[in-house]
């Protein structure tokens, strides 16, 4: 189940690679969704990015704005890499 999630995140940032320079503005949320899979279905991934949060407070502050207008199946897999306190 796992190798399909990754796949399925795999075509996400492909996809969004292939279409962040078209005027239509798909290839960021396509990358975006493509992290959440990966960060929704790896501790690594989330522990890594937990770190990265608490070392960038700028990046910690961006994510922050995001998981805000997130739905709220997005904004619980980001909830969970806040830097712990």
């Amino acid at each position: 189940m796992k190798f399909l999630w990754w796949s399925l995140a795999a075509v996400l940032i492909a996809l969004g690679l292939a279409t962040v320079w078209l005027p239509i503005p798909t290839g960021v949320p396509l990358l975006a969704l493509g992290l959440i899979v990966i960060i929704g279905t790896s501790r690594g991934a989330a522990r890594m990015l937990r770190s990265r949060r608490r070392r960038t407070p700028h990046l910690n502050n961006m994510i922050t704005w995001i998981e805000d207008r997130s739905p709220l199946r997005f904004a619980r897999i980001l909830k969970r890499t806040r830097p712990r306190k």
